[in-house]
């Protein structure tokens, strides 16, 4: 999901204390290899055990992380990139929650949302309108702090420089936004001696290898100490709530959300006068077809867990379903920058994927009728 530095609207999260992380043995060779997580941190089961090395080159200032899987790109199940990125740490750091469960439980699978007073490519990024990182790290057991800070703020950027050193020191990756434009989540996995960041991305070639930082990011999400996690399963019911919840809710700030989302971005497509929409508009649209269909999975995977409710929830996931394939269906009517770089796409294709919104917004209110069955 690519995002414009203004779609970021949240302010720091309190500090919070951080914990150090064991260390393991140390090799007397060209690298100094530190083993992380040898002793399960606080909160951590005696199932968890962390892949990740942290790595130091005998030349003073190069430090990096290993152990973080592949980033596996876009229209793979996995277009939300702060989702995937956190996947991928999570997975490294010894409590793998998958893909699905992440949207699930934060309620962004199930969240809708639309800027109003500008086009917006950022609406999907979790962090921005209706704020769905609360409810995910309470979900997962885990504090964090939230970074937003420019560059041109002096004593501000260094104070995030240090926060991430002292993350990659302890063998946490970082969750950070435009270290390889375009506007991506990305993971930064070490730093260099002339204090630049090494990075996985979505862009850049940098979805298997680390690649030296491009940008300076305009969020980031330090992991800061890993908590017991809570019941899944009342993680889950809480998970239901908050979808009702995002889907009644009107607004947040400058986004609307729920239905009225559906019908401010209805209205915005009738009064487009330009090309300018086309890139926010198309990526918007491909953010909802990703989360409807991790809602989809998730329901169905935790479905069982509520008893007789069950086919509530089955019949949810069905409305969902139907509205991510006719979202499918419909994407010839939603043309990407590629296809309209400099002009206007015609009425008829926005008229067109007006039909297909409205008709979105039916399947997702009986979906949501279905969720409140559930409860």
């Amino acid at each position: 999901m690519i995002r414009t530095a203004s779609s970021i609207q949240v302010r720091k999260s309190p500090a919070r204390r951080l914990i150090r992380v064991a260390v393991g043995f140390a090799v007397a060779t060209t690298w100094t290899i530190i083993i992380a997580g040898c002793e399960p941190a606080a909160g951590s089961s005696s199932k968890e055990r962390s892949k990740i090395s942290v790595i130091r080159d005998e030349r003073p200032g190069l430090v990096r992380i290993e152990g973080i899987g592949p980033i596996r790109g876009f229209a793979k199940g996995r277009d939300n990139t702060f989702m995937h990125c956190l996947e991928l740490v999570l997975e490294a750091s010894g409590r793998p929650i998958g893909y699905d469960e992440l949207m699930g439980v934060s309620g962004l699978a199930f969240r809708i949302q639309f800027r109003t007073d500008q086009w917006d490519v950022g609406s999907p990024d979790p962090l921005v309108g209706a704020d769905c990182l609360p409810a995910l790290f309470s979900a997962i057991g885990w504090d964090y702090e939230t970074w937003v800070v420019r560059r041109d703020e002096i004593s501000e950027a260094e104070a995030l420089r240090q926060a991430v050193k002292q993350s990659i020191d302890r063998g946490t990756p970082v969750l950070a936004a435009n270290i390889i434009p375009p506007e991506d989540w990305g993971i930064i996995v070490g730093y260099r001696p002339d204090r630049s960041w090494l990075c996985r991305s979505y862009n850049g070639g940098a979805e298997r290898t680390d690649q030296p930082a491009k940008g300076w990011p305009t969020a980031a999400v330090i992991l800061t100490r890993r908590l017991t996690r809570p019941d899944p399963v009342k993680a889950y019911a809480a998970s239901i709530r908050r979808a009702i919840e995002l889907f009644d809710k009107r607004s947040e700030g400058s986004h609307s959300l729920g239905t009225k989302a559906f019908d401010d971005w209805c209205q915005s497509l009738r009064s487009a006068r330009d090309e300018k929409y086309v890139h926010a508009n198309f990526w918007t649209y491909i953010g909802l077809i990703d989360a409807r269909a991790a809602a989809v999975r998730y329901l169905r995977s935790i479905a069982k867990q509520f008893g007789p409710r069950e086919i509530h929830l089955n019949v949810a996931a069905d409305w969902y379903d139907k509205e991510v394939q006719l979202l499918l269906k419909q994407i010839r009517d939603v043309p990407s920058v590629r296809t309209y770089p400099d002009s206007l796409p015609p009425k008829e294709m926005r008229d067109h994927q007006i039909d297909v919104l409205r008709q979105a917004q039916i399947f997702e209110k009986n979906a949501v009728e279905s969720l409140r069955k559930a409860l």
